[in-house]
């Protein structure tokens, strides 16, 4: 008869965790020194809309058959550009844009910590033990030793892995490791969120550089069909660029050193940051300011 499959263990980081930590980076308490500005008003204004307004018609306008390919406009000016981008200035898009990387970054780095984790409830290590005990004794039988050798070894290895032995080795991994796991995602979760947190506090000015960035490179004319997609991987890889070079080495570095106070924890170092991720959360970026222009 098969066996009941054992659900999976919960992760270290719950979607509360998450949760907690944007509540924790943009509704600090008073005297706390976190400063939160938020640019633009929630319904933008009548030059705004009139901006948005120009710029999601350059977006819609391309499906007219193949002639729409010989037809030229002018790319979007830095105005423009810059106005889309302020979007992401906002306090309501900032925290959808937490809340992709703080999930993302948890797959990434935390879940790896639940592997050192049984994936049985904790209240069995000592019973796992006991079986790991069982196990050595029976390979010692299948060595087909000579009675006297097999005794002395089963012997000693009893005396060493005595049941006071092992429930001490169990109480120390419930008590002191697991929770120092735990500590340590939350720390990471933490760091994680206050870096990207630090960059998009600063968004609007560096909106209005990146927006000139683009424009530069969209100068003169363009194919109307390509307007879309030439916008689209403009802004994305300007976005993806912003945040590698604002938050990645400062994760990287406090990474390993959180690594190296948690020395016995892990046993090999902290993934290396994926940049691939960098490009999701500009596509991310992305989704919102075409939602919001």
């Amino acid at each position: 008869m098969p066996q009941p499959s054992t659900p999976p263990p919960p992760g270290l980081i719950s979607e509360q965790d998450v949760e907690q930590e944007i509540q924790r980076l943009f509704l600090a308490q008073a005297g706390s020194g976190l400063v939160i500005r938020v640019y633009g008003e929630e319904g933008g204004t009548a030059e705004n809309i009139e901006a948005f307004r120009e710029m999601l018609t350059s977006l819609r306008m391309y499906d007219y058959g193949s002639a729409a390919g010989d037809v030229l406009v002018d790319a979007p000016n830095r105005q423009i550009l810059t106005r889309a981008l302020s979007v992401l200035a906002r306090e309501q898009h900032q925290k959808r844009i937490l809340d992709h990387v703080l999930t993302t970054f948890g797959r990434h780095l935390i879940d790896p910590l639940a592997l050192i984790l049984d994936t049985t409830p904790e209240g069995t290590i000592i019973s796992r033990l006991s079986m790991l005990r069982d196990v050595f004794l029976a390979q010692i039988v299948e060595l087909k030793l000579t009675q006297e050798s097999q005794s002395m070894l089963s012997e000693d290895l009893k005396r060493l892995l005595t049941d006071d032995y092992l429930a001490m080795v169990a109480e120390h991994e419930e008590r002191v490791q697991r929770p120092r796991v735990r500590r340590l995602a939350q720390q990471i979760l933490r760091l994680v969120g206050s870096t990207f947190h630090k960059a998009l506090r600063g968004w609007p000015e560096h909106a209005e550089r990146i927006a000139s960035m683009v424009s530069r490179r969209m100068q003169g004319k363009v194919e109307l069909r390509e307007v879309p997609t030439l916008i689209r991987d403009q802004i994305c890889h300007a976005i993806e660029e912003f945040l590698w070079v604002e938050t990645a080495n400062e994760i990287e570095g406090a990474l390993g050193s959180l690594f190296s106070e948690s020395h016995g924890v892990m046993n090999e170092p902290p993934r290396e940051l994926d940049r691939s991720l960098y490009r999701e959360f500009a596509h991310a970026c992305w989704d919102i300011i075409a939602e919001y222009c």
